[in-house]
């Protein structure tokens, strides 16, 4: 009420339509932004350091740079350390290299205290002293102080030493134990698990959910591994965690967050990410004030954009090995459809005859060709406000459902995880009173 009023104009001019952009995956997403700024610097449009992608959260940036390293085409982050270089990352795959090869020291020395368990230093120095004395590698000496006081080596540590040391070479034994058997994700979560690493990262604080975030980003990169070994991860991830970033100087694409993006302007701007818990964020969906923020959030990150904007999301998310359909971001609505440019590719398909986008913001529905027979109708199971479990995500709420192709379609949030969109005949879904 107190503020002045202002009438804003650009000498401009009415500049192009924001280009809208759907993928399949969250993987045709990034190429499809790396696809398009290498044509329009080859284009000559704009030189590479006028190109910019913004996301919501940080581990958004994994698959962004996974795929310029791909292209061989080099990138900038702004605000944040590379995806594979921040602490969290890095210890989980240090847990999982030490659980691949035992000897390997500079892994074991990085994880023996995370979290914190009394295992300072000079308890350090002394267990490689005595796997020195008797011939053997740290870790070696680890695996057998498991047995706790009947292992020859307890004895040589003082009793505030030797316990957490048997502590962790008990957890270290069985996560050896059951490597083989298990896949990638499974021994990733049984890590997490039994470290309580959530419970060590996420304090409550901004920084330390972003942390838990890019723990779960690392997941869902060990998911794709589900049907392949544990060394076969190692391989690809040591492959692009040794690949060096350029420094913000230098003339090559920006990868920044919305909040880093302020006070900044660039001549091409993709935002990516456009769905509902991403962008705006799940956590600010029972918070008017957050949502509003978000919402600010989005309008930052256009209006960094100069001469074109390009707005993107996947219609599923979650890696090659498990995929998640997406909700569009409720901030999509807010656009008038005249001013924008759109493609999608759902099932397959590109811009149809008549140049008409497949996904209609406005509408927040698809534009699909008519079934060649009518599907069979089916009673719905699940309606808004019914409270449901699920297997992973435990407890959630029904927000919506819908009969689609033979099918129930039901929008849960969960507490856990946030919204999502399930199968009923697979996501095994159970009501409850």
């Amino acid at each position: 009420r107190n503020r002045r009023k202002k009438k804003l104009f650009s000498d401009l001019g009415q500049g192009e339509k924001i280009n809208y952009y759907e993928a399949l995956d969250d993987y045709g997403e990034a190429s499809f932004v790396v696809d398009s700024i290498a044509q329009l610097v080859a284009s000559k449009r704009f030189d590479p350091g006028e190109c910019a992608v913004m996301y919501r959260t940080n581990a958004q940036s994994r698959l962004m740079e996974e795929a310029f390293l791909s292209a061989r085409l080099p990138y900038k982050l702004v605000g944040a350390q590379r995806f594979y270089g921040r602490r969290e990352v890095k210890d989980m795959i240090a847990f999982l290299r030490l659980v691949y090869n035992p000897a390997d020291e500079v892994s074991l020395d990085r994880v023996i205290n995370v979290p914190p368990r009394g295992i300072g230093d000079k308890t350090l120095l002394t267990l490689h002293t005595v796997a020195r004395g008797a011939g053997l590698g740290p870790g070696s000496v680890l695996l057998d102080l498991a047995r706790g006081s009947d292992s020859p080596y307890f004895a040589q540590f003082s009793g505030r030493a030797a316990l957490p040391l048997a502590d962790f070479g008990a957890s270290f034994s069985t996560w050896r134990g059951v490597a083989s058997a298990y896949t990638v994700p499974e021994l990733f979560d049984k890590i997490l698990a039994d470290i309580r690493y959530q419970d060590h990262l996420d304090d409550g604080t901004e920084e330390g959910k972003e942390r838990w975030e890019n723990v779960l980003e690392l997941r869902r990169l060990a998911q794709d591994y589900e049907s392949r070994t544990l060394s076969e991860f190692l391989e690809n991830v040591a492959l692009i965690s040794d690949q060096d970033t350029l420094s913000e100087t230098q003339n090559a694409p920006t990868l920044l967050t919305l909040h880093a993006a302020k006070g900044l302007e660039f001549g091409a701007v993709f935002i990516v990410g456009l769905d509902d818990g991403t962008l705006p964020h799940s956590r600010s969906f029972d918070e008017p004030e957050q949502m509003e923020e978000e919402r600010r959030l989005f309008y930052v990150g256009m209006t960094r954009a100069k001469d074109a904007l390009y707005l993107v999301r996947a219609l599923q998310r979650g890696g090659r090995g498990y995929a998640e359909s997406t909700i569009p971001s409720r901030f999509l609505e807010d656009l008038p459809g005249e001013l924008l440019n759109g493609k999608s590719r759902a099932g397959g398909g590109g811009r149809r005859s008549g140049g008409s986008s497949g996904y209609n913001p406005r509408r927040d529905t698809w534009s699909l060709p008519a079934p060649s027979r009518a599907a069979p109708i089916i009673e719905p199971k699940f309606r808004a406000g019914m409270r449901v479990s699920h297997p992973s995500w435990e407890e959630g709420i029904v927000l919506d459902s819908r009969i689609q192709q033979d099918d129930e379609i039901v929008d849960v949030v969960f507490e856990s995880v946030g919204i999502k969109r399930l199968s009923a005949t697979l996501a095994h879904l159970t009501i409850l009173k």
